[in-house]
């Protein structure tokens, strides 16, 4: 009886990974397009896309789900489901792989490659061009981002006034972006962490010739950040002269940085960090032109003055309204 009871949970166990299915999608495939395969695809399933052009989005609503390039030149292009994204990841722990997500435009000027709203996000060797935004996650508290050998060209596209940022991350236990690259984004910010944790290993960060971004990394609200051996480039049409890096809020963790280059094509000193935070950075082996600072918390004062004054006349504001709306119950018109 002992060994029966043992036996079973095994048996369900190797009955349960026998159901992980690979789904092909091709030309000549049973599934032509990869949302079709998605519609049958179980927890823990793989869709494997031939190379081509894919006019599709996906609805991704099953966990443990792979989606896999089987060789060069896999496109998903031109399509959002939900205005949203090309891929919608309701669902935890999607892996993409070996994919170019590209020309996504919504109404709302935040069509992304991918929208992810589940928990854990895996993506590796992915190209994300000329998207309104490359990734956008939302928040998730124990959720784990990881990108490598990744690149985002020409993301951050402007709607009009308004431009998206190219990697906007949300309050996630963690994001790890490693030997990407990052480049030609315009307008907005490269990258924006809301994450406790957020390391940058090995990646290129740049404007490029055409890229006209604000911040290269953006930290508004205390978040950790280790970034190691990353190329930092603000180009000549940089939209702002104030640093590469922004950190703002109260770190509750760490930030790091160590044996990063700085290179400046404006034409205007400027600091490679500026630090509005209540914590001090540690500084390792950066190089720095001449001219340009490792860190400088210029500004500081000001927007403190400013947040308090904002607070100050949204209080009134809501004492006046309260005040009107108590008066018009007493004295009805």
């Amino acid at each position: 009886m002992v060994a029966r009871a043992v036996l079973l949970p095994v048996l369900l166990l190797a009955a349960g990974a026998a159901r992980a299915a690979t789904l092909e999608v091709g030309p000549q495939r049973a599934f032509q397009q990869p949302s079709a395969a998605l519609l049958k695809a179980d927890d823990g399933d793989t869709i494997a896309i031939d190379p081509g052009d894919y006019f599709d989005c996906l609805r991704v609503r099953v966990n443990r789900l792979t989606i896999v390039g089987s060789g060069p030149g896999v496109v998903l292009t031109d399509t959002a489901c939900d205005g949203k994204a090309l891929i919608v990841a309701a669902a935890d722990d999607l892996v993409l792989r070996n994919l170019t997500l590209q020309r996504v435009r919504v109404p709302d000027g935040n069509g992304a490659g991918i929208r992810a709203e589940g928990r854990n996000l895996t993506v590796d060797h992915v190209r994300f061009i000329n998207n309104q935004s490359g990734i956008i996650t939302t928040d998730s508290p124990d959720s784990v981002i990881r990108i490598t050998d990744s690149t985002f060209t020409d993301n951050g596209v402007c709607n009009g006034p308004r431009c998206a940022h190219a990697l906007v991350f949300g309050a996630v236990a963690r994001v790890r972006i490693e030997k990407s690259v990052i480049t030609g984004t315009r307008g907005a910010h490269q990258i924006v962490t809301s994450a406790r944790l957020t390391e940058l290993q090995g990646d290129r960060i740049e404007d490029g010739e055409k890229g006209s971004a604000s911040f290269q990394v953006l930290v508004p609200s205390g978040g950790s950040l280790v970034m190691e051996d990353c190329v930092v480039q603000k180009g000549p049409n940089a939209a702002n002269t104030r640093a590469a890096v922004m950190l703002d809020g109260e770190v509750t963790g760490k930030l790091v940085f160590r044996r990063n280059r700085f290179i400046n094509d404006t034409g205007t000193p400027m600091p490679f960090i500026r630090n509005w935070t209540n914590y001090a950075p540690v500084m390792d082996a950066n190089v720095i032109a001449a001219g340009d600072s490792d860190v400088s918390s210029g500004g500081w004062l000001a927007n403190r003055g400013w947040a308090v004054l904002s607070q100050v006349k949204r209080t009134v504001g809501k004492v006046i309204d309260l005040g009107k709306r108590v008066a018009h119950k007493v004295l009805p018109i």
